[in-house]
């Protein structure tokens, strides 16, 4: 599983960073800007206490300069005003240039009409609580566990407005622990800011799941393994079933690319609440416990 889980890593890391440079692309023009100078003496002190000179040249607009008594008037582009004797600077000069790269975002497009068909990968991270009570039959039951599904997501959505999206979602467990687990349900989600190339979102779904695991016992049998041995008390192993209301709410994050297709990358934390709970096991007893499900999800999507 940790093979599989580096490499659906790799593959979205990629894709990622395939489509941040697909969906910034960057124009780069000179940008000339025009300034008077003056390069003044200024004064520092070095590591060893030695009072150092240096020239320092400030870009602003020369207001009158005086060659008999060389005292420049000067005004800096903050707008504060200097009145510079010859000692106090070096060199002056008029319109200088300075040259620089002025990039540019392209802005690109974003679909906020019609339908929009969502295909991508989400690993998540479940935590299983169980509430237990012994009996005359089942004398123990482990407390609680954990699982680590990977899961192929699938949804369409339409937009009700450049913001707002509502649709149907499904996803279905490619790689989890002997264990099975899918959902179906609503989605609805809100962007924050869709002029721009990278936009926020809020994503909340409800939906229905089915979600099977594995979970051990101990029971008052005793259980003879030959004439010599036994055992007591009886492990049972157990196959639950739940199907439970899946509510999740997070945040995610939108990168736009080109023809109005996008990468989006969010973190949800989830929650089931327990619908129908079912135990099979060779004993054909249930045993009285009450399974809940919390955790998150984080899921990579291409939208189109």
């Amino acid at each position: 599983m940790k093979k599989v889980a580096t490499i659906l890593t790799f593959v979205l890391l990629n894709v990622l960073l395939f489509a941040q440079k697909d969906s910034i692309p960057k124009a780069q023009n000179t940008l000339v800007e025009i300034y008077d100078v003056v390069a003044v003496y200024r004064e520092h002190v070095d590591g060893r206490g030695v009072t150092r000179q240096y020239t320092s040249e400030m870009k602003g607009e020369i207001l009158n300069y005086d060659e008999s008594t060389g005292v420049l008037t000067f005004k800096a582009r903050d707008g504060k005003m200097y009145s510079l004797k010859s000692t106090d600077y070096k060199y002056f000069e008029y319109d200088k240039e300075f040259t620089s790269k002025n990039k540019q975002v392209v802005k690109l497009d974003r679909k906020d009409s019609g339908f929009e068909i969502n295909v991508g990968l989400n690993a998540g991270y479940f935590t299983i609580n169980h509430n237990f009570i012994a009996d005359d039959f089942y004398i123990n039951g482990f407390d609680s566990g954990a699982d680590l599904p990977i899961c192929l997501k699938l949804g369409v959505g339409k937009y009700l407005n450049k913001n707002s999206l509502v649709g149907i979602n499904a996803e279905y467990a490619l790689v989890i622990d002997n264990n099975s687990y899918f959902n179906i349900g609503t989605r609805y989600q809100y962007m924050y800011n869709p002029s721009k190339n990278s936009a926020f979102y809020f994503p909340i779904e409800l939906k229905f799941s089915r979600y099977q695991f594995n979970s051990q016992y101990q029971t008052s049998d005793t259980t003879f393994v030959d004439n010599f041995s036994w055992e007591y008390p009886t492990q049972l192993d157990t196959e639950v079933t739940t199907n439970n209301i899946e509510l999740s709410i997070g945040q995610g994050i939108s990168f736009a690319l080109k023809n109005k297709k996008s990468l989006t990358l969010e973190l949800l934390l989830l929650k089931q609440f327990a619908m129908q709970q079912t135990f099979k096991n060779e004993s054909g007893v249930s045993p009285n416990s009450e399974y809940g499900i919390t955790g998150l999800k984080l899921a990579a999507c291409m939208n189109f």
